[in-house]
Order: structure tokens, then C-alpha cells, then sequence
């Protein structure tokens, strides 16, 4: 029953799309010749590499631009970690919904990090300011990214801030019990408050145990402007690790949607 309904929301997702597209996908996926954790250990390493090889890492989409969170990637995870693959165009989520399983075929990708997350795209140019670049077309995307039939529900990994790590970057992950205790949203040297944030920008937030992490939210997300709960939230996003408000560095999430943000 799992797989009919899961081809019935394919075929759904076909006929929102204009006749003239092209809606590529398999009934079944090549074998994964690695881990995403091998991916990033063997072939990556600190990054900045064009891989070679033959190879193919299975998982499922984390990440949806659904609300404009998210621009031009989709984030792929399987058991052991999380890669983010660059595509640079929009309505991704159309394509690409939460908990498609599909399988990266990622010979001739050049991949490095980008806060701390892994990116498989094109080699950038020496003048461009990104880690890594859009796959080169709508083909090479397709050659690149197989999409299956089966779509699941996707379920965080719960963790705690003093749990987090490196390796677990691009990770969905949810974290509880946090409350906010900055944001870059408000002035506070014009007397604003808390009281008066919103998502857009930088906000930080700490546990109950007193450590902290950020959330970042583009000027571009339909709730960018929305207010922040004042109260005790649990927090589902994509991990990312950046400086904070031009400081040091921190981990952040990178909510999907605002429903990722729940009152405890």
C-alpha cells in the first residue's frame, strides 16, 4: 500500500507540471557504492575535489524550498550523514518533495563544504564566492540526482546542542527546550525588545542547561517576518556550522518551514 500511495503522489506531482517538462524517475535505484559518511572520510576530505570515481550514495530529500528557505539545493541523507547537492534553480520542492529516495550519482562532481556542510555541484570559477556551483543543466541534473517512486515520511534525528558535531552537518535534526535570547531583527540600543523579534536575520537561542545555538532565516522566507514565539519551542532544521553575526563561530539550523518551529 506504501508504494501505491507513493506513485500515486508521483504522478500527482507530474501533472503539476507543465506538459512540456520532463519528469524523470526510476522504479528502482542503482546500488550505493558508499556512505555518505565514506563519501565525506575517503573522497572529500577537507574538500575542494572532483570525484573521480564511480560513485553512488542512496538516501532521502531533508530539505524542501517549499516556504523560500531554501535556494537552488536539495539535501540528500541516508544513515550516516547528509549531503547537499546545488542545482541553483527554484521549486525544487515540486520535484524533489520531502522523503523521495533517490540516488546521487556523483562521478565528475566536484564537491567541497559550505558551513560545514557537504556540496556536490560543478567546479566553481576562480571569481565566484561559492564553495561549489550549480550543476551545468537540467541533463547533468538528471544524470546526477535518480529519483525513485517512494516517498516516506522523514523523522529529526533528536539530539541535544552539547551532542553536536562536525561530521553531522546537513543533518535534519531537532533540538528542545530552547528559548530565544537574540536576534538580529531588533534594536536593542532603540530600546526595542525580544518581544518585538522576527525570524528574519540571526537569532540565537540557549537550552535549559544554558547552551546555545543560532538559527538563521533568509530575508527571502515567507515568515521571514513572523514573529518569534517568546516561550519554551523545540526546533527542527538542516545543521549548519557559520560565525555568528560576523563572530565566532556556532552551530545554526536552517528551518525548512515555520511549522519546524513547535511550542513545548
Amino acid at each position: 500500500m506504501r508504494h501505491i500511495l507513493s506513485i500515486i503522489m508521483i504522478f500527482v506531482l507530474i501533472g503539476c507540471h507543465k506538459v512540456t517538462d520532463k519528469f524523470v524517475f526510476e522504479h528502482s535505484l542503482p546500488v550505493s557504492t558508499n556512505s555518505i559518511a565514506h563519501l565525506r572520510d575517503s573522497y572529500v576530505g577537507v574538500g575542494g575535489v572532483t570525484i573521480v570515481d564511480n560513485v553512488v550514495v542512496v538516501g532521502r530529500v531533508t530539505s524542501t524550498d517549499s516556504e523560500d528557505n531554501f535556494y537552488g539545493s536539495v539535501v540528500v541523507e541516508d544513515e550516516s550523514g547528509a549531503v547537499e547537492v546545488v542545482i541553483g534553480t527554484v521549486n525544487l520542492d515540486a520535484d524533489y518533495p520531502l522523503g523521495l529516495r533517490v540516488a546521487l550519482r556523483l562521478q565528475g562532481c566536484y564537491a567541497d563544504y559550505s558551513r560545514g556542510v557537504l556540496q556536490v555541484g560543478s567546479k566553481p570559477s576562480e571569481y565566484d564566492y561559492l564553495s561549489v556551483g550549480n550543476l551545468a543543466s537540467p541533463e547533468r541534473v538528471d544524470s546526477v540526482v535518480l529519483r525513485s517512486v517512494d516517498v516516506e515520511p522523514i523523522v529529526p534525528h533528536r539530539t541535544t546542542i552539547a551532542d553536536l558535531q562536525g561530521s553531522m552537518c546537513g543533518r535534519l535534526v531537532e533540538i528542545q527546550g530552547l528559548m530565544l535570547m537574540d536576534s538580529s531583527s531588533v534594536d536593542t540600543l532603540a530600546g526595542e525588545d525580544l518581544s518585538r523579534a522576527v525570524w528574519r536575520g540571526y537569532s540565537m537561542f540557549r537550552d535549559a542547561v544554558g547552551d546555545t545555538i543560532a538559527v538563521y532565516t533568509r530575508d527571502y522566507a515567507r515568515y521571514a517576518e513572523h514573529r518569534i514565539p517568546a516561550d519554551s519551542v523545540n526546533i527542527v532544521g538542516i545543521l549548519q556550522r557559520d560565525k555568528y553575526r560576523g563572530g565566532e563561530e556556532c552551530y545554526y539550523i536552517k528551518m525548512r518551514y515555520e511549522a519546524d518551529c513547535t511550542m513545548r
